[in-house]
């Protein structure tokens, strides 16, 4: 045995010892979960199958010794809560861990719907397989692999009745990949969990936690111009060569603006440190005809901010653009439209939670994590946003989510289910 590896045991008590103890005999088992959680489909759009993995994950959770309850959204109020894309009913799942009643109170949570099948797979991907220590299987990464950590963690804490101050609650959720009104801000604001912490399991990668994430704005710019026949351009006005001089001026100006901007909090991956603005996910105009001048050009925006900017500001700045290339053009109508936005967030790095993953991650792998705001957004913020102090950690594999081929390592899912497991350890007992 090395002098780190002793050192990381002597880290640990009797109790964490046996849970971790109990973790590696029964990795197999960790492996056929997530295989059985991969094998029910649950893409959204629309929602299929969502009864069927919460029955099954509900079941699961009882044998495991946990209380459990499926919670469903009021069917009456679905019409109103869900995209037109979407159907069906959406459920909740809570199990919990009682404790003695104390606080406080953890609840690991992740989303269990999952992009529908695309690109060409080279096996079923609802039909997970095992090579070469990757589990394949569409979910895999995103983000089932989490929730299987995350329920064998919790089976081993009941398995060896490890005594607890506080509840451990594991909850998952649906309409994360395709929101909708009846996801985890729904079943939140309806009182499923009071938690006083809370760990997300999207993919951060088992070295590395992440702390924050960038903030948002969402919307569309329309262009508003003339039609005329397509043999008499010069009569009319065309939106969609309107839209792309705004296009044209937001890369030559706005861009470079951005990107003078840095960050002081280290990012995952590094090139994210700069707030950015994408163009062009969503894209639409009149299409009467080909022999038309379109008079409507819609182009989506993506606007995402680092911690160090101000959302009002900074929805303030990117108006005060789009109305400024108006004054430049006088055939030249636009409109913004937004949809939605959220601030960045970021939670402090000596809070209690980080140092709780950061030192079962050091006691486990013998190095420090990284700590890192992501690029991207999880649920984590809908946690802090009411209060409770929440961070993303999980396994998974960079740059395969959503796509054919997705895997996760089934090293790495055994060695977050034990930072699980030590997590709740030393927040609870």
């Amino acid at each position: 045995m090395s002098k780190a590896q002793d050192a990381r045991n002597l880290a640990l008590s009797s109790t964490e010892a046996s849970v971790l103890d109990y973790l590696g005999q029964h990795r197999d088992e960790l492996v056929q979960l997530l295989s059985d959680l991969v094998a029910i489909p649950t893409p959204n759009p629309p929602g299929d199958n969502y009864k069927a993995f919460c029955d099954f994950t509900a079941d699961w959770l009882r044998e495991a010794g946990l209380e459990v309850q499926v919670v469903a959204a009021p069917e009456e109020s679905l019409a109103d809560l869900l995209r037109p894309e979407a159907e069906g009913q959406r459920y909740a799942v809570l199990g919990c861990l009682k404790g003695k009643g104390g606080r406080p109170t953890l609840c690991l949570q992740g989303h269990y719907d999952t992009v529908p099948a695309s690109g060409d797979w080279e096996i079923d991907p609802y039909n997970p397989q095992v090579i070469d220590g990757k589990l394949y299987g569409l979910g895999s990464t995103d983000m089932k692999g989490g929730l299987a950590s995350m329920m064998m963690a919790a089976k081993a804490l009941a398995h060896e009745k490890v005594p607890l101050r506080g509840d451990l609650y594991f909850l998952t959720t649906p309409d994360e990949e395709y929101p909708s009104g009846a996801g985890l801000a729904y079943f939140l604001d309806h009182g499923i969990v009071e938690a006083d912490f809370a760990v997300v399991g999207e993919p951060s990668g088992i070295d590395n936690i992440h702390i924050g994430m960038k903030g948002g704005i969402w919307g569309d710019i329309v262009v508003h111009g003339k039609a005329v026949h397509g043999s008499r351009p010069f009569e009319g006005v065309n939106a969609f060569e309107k839209m792309v001089s705004v296009a044209s001026a937001i890369q030559a100006r706005l861009y470079p603006l951005l990107a003078e901007r840095t960050s002081g909090f280290d990012f995952h991956p590094a090139r994210g440190n700069h707030p950015t603005l994408t163009l062009g996910g969503l894209v639409s105009g009149t299409n009467a005809s080909r022999a038309t001048v379109p008079d409507t050009c819609r182009v989506s925006f993506d606007r995402r901010l680092i911690p160090e900017e101000d959302l009002d500001e900074a929805e303030a700045e990117l108006v005060s653009f789009l109305k400024g290339l108006e004054k430049e053009d006088r055939d030249l109508s636009l409109e913004i439209r937004l949809s939605s936005r959220a601030p960045a967030m970021v939670v402090p790095e000596s809070c209690e939670l980080v140092e709780a993953v950061s030192g079962a991650i050091g006691d486990l792998s013998g190095e420090a994590p990284t700590r890192t705001v992501s690029c991207g957004g999880f649920e984590t913020a809908l946690f802090v946003d009411r209060g409770v102090q929440a961070l993303t950690y999980g396994p998974g594999v960079e740059g395969c989510a959503h796509a054919a081929g997705e895997h996760t390592l089934v090293g790495d899912l055994a060695f977050a289910t034990k930072v699980y497991a030590l997590t709740a350890l030393r927040i609870l007992s």
